[in-house]
């Protein structure tokens, strides 16, 4: 009976495959615990594909020109990982018409079909709902109580200060500290990268889940759950950052929670002026910030996608005050309500000249360059006055400036006139406009100059909008150490 007992266990062994259970003496708990820890690695793989899958269904069906990055944003998973599972877009495509659902998907480039803008399945929180019947100033607190009440974890709700720097704490448990240091975002907007390097930190921080506040491409804030959630968090931290925008407009509760420290009342209004940080258009991407966020105050950009393309605009103010930030916003609205009425480029910029010199007192003086894309055609269409030029980043590794620093600016007692150009941007094509204070620092510290913008640039690997942005910021910050004296622009528009 004894001799038997090593065969019996023997034969255990075989029967079991990848079973914990083994008979076997000596070593047996080294082996369960290799088996264990190859069934949760399988387990935790099965999961991010779901989850991958999951997110894919739901933004695709509703958002046809999603992209890859932001299909793994709301997934809450790295892009890397996304790739591991799916290399290609059609590989998910694929996986995504092979899986049993009740609707059946059209690609990726698929037009979304007429009719189809409305949900077929019920959603854990409605965006529209939460802005109606909850008061602004509550907002936060709220969202957490139901996150937390879905995931039957505790959560944290988490924006980004507005120099991109700091996670800072607004509601829910504070397990993470008031605030956390983050990689250089787009301001207070993460991209898909950024969210990357920042799971890679708050993984140091064990059962930590992120799941970011997405919306167009762009995170404005992360639900942190402190544990593995009952259920995923990914499309009510969705339907949350839609209800944030909303409320946004009503309350100060979220404008505080993303300021560490008090701004100057120039960087303030200037702040007030800037559009979101990075948008997902048609046929691309576009970011843009300006550094510093709490002092000075003469630049601004402004981004809008319309039914005859995409129109940028950036404008470099003379000076930090009050005034220069205040003559910002006139030439804002001046630039807006003739883009509005119809005009072109150099008829908005025109308006913007005429309306600087209605200003009573010293004259407001400003540079500024506007371009409009149509992704229809290609074409690119620029007007300036007095500007540093535009730089084209072409795909097959070629480099344009558009025109040359030179012609007189807006609001001076010489009336422009406007430079003109024309151009083509195709897919792989990065468009970049920046402002003195990114190439000349104003502060007896060298600049990068137009040759450094293009440096910059082809410093980012990833070639995204929002990782240009980053490359250029992060050169500014190093030429001067962090002392900027004047306003650093810079906007990029990537064709995809």
């Amino acid at each position: 009976m004894e001799a038997a007992a090593p065969a019996a266990a023997s034969q255990v062994r075989r029967l079991s495959g990848t079973s914990c259970f083994s008979l076997a003496a000596g070593g047996d708990d080294e082996r369960m615990a290799t088996i264990n820890k190859r069934d949760t690695h399988r387990a935790d793989a099965l999961r991010n594909r779901e989850r991958i899958l999951d997110a894919a269904e739901r933004m695709l069906e509703h958002s046809p020109s999603a992209t890859l990055a932001d299909i793994a944003a709301a997934a809450g998973v790295a892009r890397s990982t996304l790739h591991r599972r799916f290399p290609r877009r059609e590989d998910l495509v694929a996986a995504l018409r092979e899986r049993p659902r009740e609707t059946q998907l059209g690609t990726i480039t698929d037009p979304l079909p007429t009719g189809r803008l409305g949900r077929e399945r019920p959603v854990r929180l409605d965006a529209i709902q939460v802005f109606d019947v909850v008061p602004p100033a509550m907002l936060p607190e709220q969202l957490v109580a139901e996150a937390q009440r879905v995931a039957n974890v505790p959560v944290a709700l988490y924006v980004l200060d507005i120099d991109g720097t700091q996670l800072l704490h607004v509601a829910g448990p504070q397990r993470l500290g008031e605030k956390l240091e983050t990689p250089l975002a787009i301001g207070p907007e993460l991209d898909a990268d950024g969210l990357s390097q920042l799971r890679e930190r708050v993984a140091r921080f064990p059962g930590a889940e992120v799941y970011p506040l997405w919306l167009r491409g762009r995170a404005n804030g992360v639900l942190i759950a402190f544990g593995r959630p009952v259920e995923p968090l990914t499309e009510l931290a969705r339907q949350a950052a839609a209800a944030i925008t909303l409320a946004d407009r009503y309350t100060d509760a979220f404008a505080k929670a993303q300021r560490r420290k008090r701004p100057k009342a120039a960087a303030e209004i200037q702040q007030s002026l800037l559009p979101p940080r990075i948008a997902r258009v048609t046929g691309g991407e576009i970011a843009g910030n300006v550094l510093p966020s709490y002092e000075v105050a003469g630049d601004w950009f402004d981004v809008t996608e319309n039914g005859d393309g995409i129109w940028i605009t950036v404008a470099d103010g003379l000076g930090g005050s009050t005034r220069a930030a205040a003559s910002s916003a006139v030439a804002l609205g001046a630039l807006r309500a003739s883009r509005r009425s119809g005009a072109d480029l150099s008829e908005c910029l025109i308006v913007m000249h005429q309306t600087l010199r209605e200003m009573p007192g010293p004259r407001a003086e400003m540079t500024a360059v506007a371009v409009r894309w149509d992704p229809a055609t290609s074409e690119l269409t620029v007007a300036n006055c007095g500007h540093l030029p535009p730089v084209i980043l072409r795909g097959d590794g070629q480099i344009e400036f558009i025109g040359e620093h030179k012609g007189h600016g807006l609001g001076g007692r010489a009336t422009p006139k406007p430079a003109e150009a024309s151009k083509s941007l195709a897919p792989g094509d990065r468009l970049v406009l920046a402002s003195d204070g990114v190439v000349e620092s104003g502060s007896g510290q060298a600049g990068l100059g137009l040759e450094g913008i293009v440096r910059a640039a082809l410093r980012s690997e990833r070639g995204t909008a929002a990782d240009t942005v980053r490359e250029l910021h992060r050169m500014v910050l190093a030429a001067t150490g962090g002392d900027l004296a004047d306003d650093a622009t810079a906007v990029c528009l990537s064709v995809q």
